[in-house]
């Protein structure tokens, strides 16, 4: 006798993602993603409030606005994954550049008007996908962005990991039995694997640099200081909802403030406290301007011996400081220093952010 399998094993979930090019018209995902969670599917049953002539429920709930969401982890972060994670929180239709295998992909959001939003379709489900006479358990949902993005730098200069906060305006399901609220087109998607050869953001990786002036940002290298990191990027969306004839679909978004907020884990070092140090910044009565540079070059690609494909990833940014935190790592104080990025209009943009990997435009 053959046991009897379970079906819905947790280990083949899969998360794939392609870039829609217009609103309310999803499209087949392009790439499988090595993240974590499952999303959130609120359909808003709501009972309504009403005399009935009963103790108990009679009349039919209704349904509300949708609330469509997932938080979605990055367990290791690799380099061909970051434009997929930008384009979602950034936006502004960015292409790859490059002729050859090594891509370049450089995102500067704008601050004194609104980028476009990029949104993207979103597949997840196991192994009930309709084949093998198995029944189909996947879900579609479109019009997604990311609301909120956390990168991590780990204590230790292990793999970098984040964390993201996506929306979404509309959602399908295969197993629907009313044809307008199964996905189009079909899901999943086949032939979509994990990259197996991926290459790792490491902090190990990472060199910073704070220069006092916007003309010599990335010229000075704080050694020997920074343990750790993180970059959280959050921007307000507000959810347009109009009478247009489909059903619970959002009919659009508008972005409202968007806030950068570092968090730099550092041992004290004559860079990190006393006399016109980083703390000294952080301890003016007047805010006083950085400049940020955090790079990361892969030294695996290095030791393999490929320099034309440099695996890299630049972040600059003006900062200031907000908040400092003391702390421990190990037998050792270290301390915080919180601070927000800002528009500086010498230097141009809030967040200059240039990733070069292998990922070509067709695969976003």
């Amino acid at each position: 006798m053959s046991p009897v399998a379970t079906p819905g094993l947790v280990r083949l979930r899969k998360h794939q993602f392609g870039r829609q090019a217009d609103f309310n018209t999803p499209v087949a995902a392009k790439r499988a993603y090595p993240f974590s969670g499952v999303p959130t599917i609120d359909l808003a049953w709501t009972d309504p409030e009403a005399d009935m002539g009963s103790v108990d429920l009679i009349a039919a709930p209704t349904r509300g606005p949708e609330e469509l969401t997932a938080s979605l982890n990055v367990p290791a972060l690799y380099y061909n994954d970051l434009p997929l994670l930008h384009a979602a929180i950034f936006g502004d239709d960015q292409d790859a550049s490059g002729a050859g295998a090594a891509k370049t992909w450089v995102w500067q959001p704008a601050s004194l008007t609104a980028d476009d939003l990029d949104l993207f379709t979103y597949e997840f489900g196991d192994d009930l996908d309709g084949t093998g006479g198995k029944p189909n358990d996947w879900f579609q949902l479109g019009d997604g962005l990311l609301e909120s993005l956390t990168f991590n730098g780990p204590e230790g200069l292990g793999a970098l990991t984040a964390d993201g906060s996506w929306r979404f305006g509309m959602a399908r399901y295969e197993g629907a039995s009313e044809a307008a609220l199964q996905p189009s087109p079909a899901v999943p998607t086949s032939g979509l694997s994990v990259d197996s050869a991926g290459i790792p953001v490491y902090l190990g990786d990472a060199v910073l640099s704070i220069d006092s002036a916007f003309g010599d940002i990335g010229e000075t290298p704080i050694t020997d200081a920074l343990h750790s990191f993180s970059l959280a990027i959050t921007h307000g969306v507000d959810l347009k909802r109009h009478a247009n004839g489909n059903g619970f679909d959002l009919s659009g978004y508008t972005r409202t403030a968007r806030i950068l907020e570092w968090q730099l884990v550092f041992s004290k070092t004559a860079d990190i406290v006393g006399v016109g140090s980083e703390s000294d910044a952080w301890f003016s009565e007047t805010a006083i301007k950085r400049f940020v540079q955090l790079e990361f070059t892969s030294s695996a690609v290095a030791e393999a011996g490929s320099p034309d494909i440099p695996y890299s990833w630049r972040l600059r940014s003006p900062l200031r400081y907000y908040t400092r935190e003391d702390g421990e790592v190990g037998g050792n104080t270290t301390i915080t220093l919180i601070g927000r990025s800002y528009y500086d209009a010498s230097l141009g943009y809030v967040l200059n952010s240039s990733v070069v990997n292998t990922l070509a435009t067709a695969s976003l």
